[in-house]
């Protein structure tokens, strides 16, 4: 038997409905603000995500599924959205001369990781980048988007956490402060930190080792090194926050895992998740545009995990229903029954059958396995009286109806 490649789920429909409810709700919010659907390639020229990402970050260095193609050139599955979609937005030039754009996009990511709960190979990320402005309302909009998502959706119990990690300038001398503080504590580091010190002493921050954790919480803090700028963008947010009653807890040590991050940055977290804490998180980037050859403009964004959501919503029921299960007796009752089938289909009310059925008994079972909402029963005494016999599911109740006002009725018990 070929098995699927491990980190890498199929997802059957005990699983979809609760999936698409997830995308559904998410598509609803986003339709609220006005943020148009782009849909993404799922891979990319490899330079896209190094220069987007940054190349000392782990996911480039470590997580991505790189390979090349016949002609020699490297192609990379994309392990995240925003890089992808500062791409599409710089070369497609109808979009990148307006003076405000707003987007979301979901479908799967990949990355080279080892399997656990909430991490897989192959995940799904619905997300939102916005293009064309660095007023802090938008920092403000983005995170207000995802906590609707998340209350629409049900999820309790999880912190904001947010943090501005400034802006190139004044960044500069805090990553200086940390390669001091790290120096000192340089044999304490786990092998990847020795080598992120001497590459990018930000990633330190990030690391989820438990002896590095440990020596962030002594780690200089880049609150005292925001230039003014960013220290107003930071207030302006959080102020907005706070006016709209979003709670949030301000963690200087915030940096998250991407080299695009300027200003802002925020994880929605959770203790339900284990060690995988974080269900979406965001931020701005402001110079990320400007990197892919495009003009100046600021950005700001985030990417929810689509199946750490659904981890959280374990107590959600959410099943598809079948409108209609077609119950029917003896060869007379099969075209009358094709023909029904064919009317509810196209008064857009689900149904099915079974072609080669045996008895009553087995139809029923399999309304009940289908979750029909009604059945139709057409014995010879239906089809004698050109009649049927509607079954509600729920509660058991008989109703016989004429074959010319079935529809009628579905439809006014289906709304």
């Amino acid at each position: 038997m070929i098995q699927k490649p491990p980190g890498i789920e199929d997802i059957f429909p005990d699983r979809t409905p609760k999936f698409n409810h997830i995308i559904n709700t998410a598509n609803e919010v986003f339709r609220l603000y006005n943020y148009r659907e782009v849909i993404l390639p799922v891979m990319e020229y490899t330079e896209v995500f190094a220069r987007g990402i940054g190349d000392g970050t782990d996911i480039v260095t470590k997580e991505m599924f790189t390979f090349e193609d016949r002609g020699g050139r490297s192609l990379t599955l994309r392990p995240e959205g925003t890089a992808s979609m500062v791409r599409a937005y710089v070369e497609n030039g109808e979009y990148n001369r307006l003076a405000l754009c707003k987007f979301f996009y979901y479908g799967p990511m990949f990355r080279a990781e080892r399997p656990q709960k909430g991490r897989l190979r192959q995940f799904n990320q619905l997300g939102a980048e916005l293009f064309g402005s660095d007023n802090p309302w938008y920092d403000f909009e983005v995170i207000s988007i995802m906590n609707e998502i998340s209350r629409r959706l049900g999820i309790t119990g999880y912190n904001l956490l947010i943090n501005s990690i400034g802006c190139p300038d004044c960044r500069k001398p805090y990553v200086g402060e940390l390669f001091k503080y790290y120096s000192t504590h340089e044999h304490e580091l786990c092998e990847d930190c020795k080598k992120r010190l001497h590459t990018n002493p930000l990633r330190l921050l990030d690391c989820k080792v438990e002896g590095c954790i440990a020596l962030k919480q002594n780690a200089p803090k880049i609150t005292q090194f925001l230039c003014s700028d960013c220290r107003e963008h930071f207030s302006k947010t959080t102020d907005l926050l706070a006016k709209h009653s979003i709670a949030f807890t301000h963690d200087p040590l915030l940096v998250r895992g991407l080299d695009y991050y300027t200003k802002t940055t925020f994880e929605f977290v959770t203790t339900k998740l284990g060690g995988q804490n974080a269900f979406a998180a965001g931020g701005r980037y402001n110079n990320l545009v400007e990197l892919f050859a495009g003009k100046p403009t600021p950005a700001v964004g985030f990417a929810a995990g689509i199946e750490r959501i659904e981890l959280l919503l374990e107590q959600l029921s959410v099943t598809e229903r079948l409108d209609v299960y077609i119950v029917y007796s003896g060869d007379n009752a099969l075209p009358v029954t094709m023909q029904i089938a064919e009317e509810l289909r196209k008064h857009n009310i689900s149904c099915d059958f079974d072609p080669a059925a045996k008895g009553f008994k087995t139809q029923f079972k399999k309304a009940d396995r289908e979750n029909a909402r009604f059945s139709l029963i057409f014995g010879e005494d239906e089809l004698a009286n050109n009649c049927t016999t509607i079954k509600d599911m729920q509660t058991g109740d008989q109703v016989s109806v004429k074959q010319e006002s079935i529809i009628s009725f579905l439809l006014e018990k289906l709304t």
